[in-house]
């Protein structure tokens, strides 16, 4: 049995490397998907891979859903995919929802900083409301992103589309869609705490918050969040994966438990025996 589930992967494959991030020069070694798998096998645990479409924000080729694909084919015993669509495509990326669920994807993984859109534009709620109907799960990053730090203009991202509260009107006109909050809100921790707290169907995963700060994340507080509605996350390959597990030994057993796999064993609906 697997001891966690990483909710959150950017495996540096090379369509991941020279596709959507080549033109922010990361700094991520090109690694092989057998690489990536045995990275998480040595450490006994399972890699949710998100896909990333910014065409038509860098121009460069999309590390798509059917990229993702490809990899969970090579190892369905470590990998669990989630593919991207770019919302400024249009039908196009309505297309490419309906692609994600017949390649058999968990869900969709959307960087609303990166790919330039607001998740509560009306121009979008087609993709919701699809990926709703197939069962997708919707992954959203919030807060900062790396992608155009230190750039003039931070490349012309916007960090307004990271807010959370773009995801709190999906999550609220879509009650059956599933959606995950990626790095625990960023410069809006508060906001996505209380999302999370408030929509039931909203998930938070835990990316980049120090040991000594989890505890917050759960307290009672007014944005008091549900140890069951959060996920570990580490960013790999962004974020060293070993020091985000080192986090997590000062918890409890069962907190623990909980956070690095048995709630995502739930929302992704996989057997414990996976």
């Amino acid at each position: 049995m697997r001891t966690f589930i990483d909710f959150h992967v950017h495996p540096p494959v090379a369509e991941f490397v020279e596709g959507p991030v080549a033109p922010f020069d990361v700094g991520l070694d090109v690694l092989t998907a057998v690489d990536v798998a045995d990275h998480y096998r040595r450490r006994d645990g399972r890699a949710v891979i998100l896909g990333l479409d910014t065409v038509s924000t860098t121009r460069h080729r999309p590390f798509s859903s059917e990229d993702v694909a490809e990899i969970v084919a090579s190892d369905q015993s470590i990998f669990i995919g989630f593919g991207s669509v770019d919302p400024a495509m249009g039908a196009k990326a309505v297309a490419g929802v309906h692609e994600a669920a017949r390649l058999g994807l968990a869900g969709l993984a959307f960087d609303p900083v990166a790919q330039a859109f607001d998740p509560a534009e009306r121009s979008t709620h087609t993709l919701w409301a699809n990926a709703s109907d197939h069962g997708l799960i919707v992954l959203f990053h919030t807060g900062i992103s790396r992608l155009g730090r230190g750039l003039p203009g931070g490349a012309g991202l916007r960090l307004s589309h990271g807010d959370p509260r773009g995801v709190d009107v999906v999550a609220s006109l879509y009650p059956d869609l599933r959606v995950v909050m990626a790095h625990n809100g960023g410069l809006w921790r508060q906001e996505a705490l209380a999302v999370a707290s408030h929509k039931q169907n909203v998930w938070l995963s835990l990316i980049g918050a120090p040991a000594a700060e989890y505890a917050t994340v759960f307290d009672d507080s007014a944005s008091m969040l549900d140890t069951d509605k959060a996920l570990f996350g580490s960013g790999w390959a962004f974020a060293d994966l070993d020091e985000q597990l080192k986090e997590w030994e000062l918890a409890d057993d069962r907190l623990r438990h909980r956070v690095l796999y048995e709630n995502a064993e739930r929302l992704l609906g996989i057997g414990s025996d996976s």
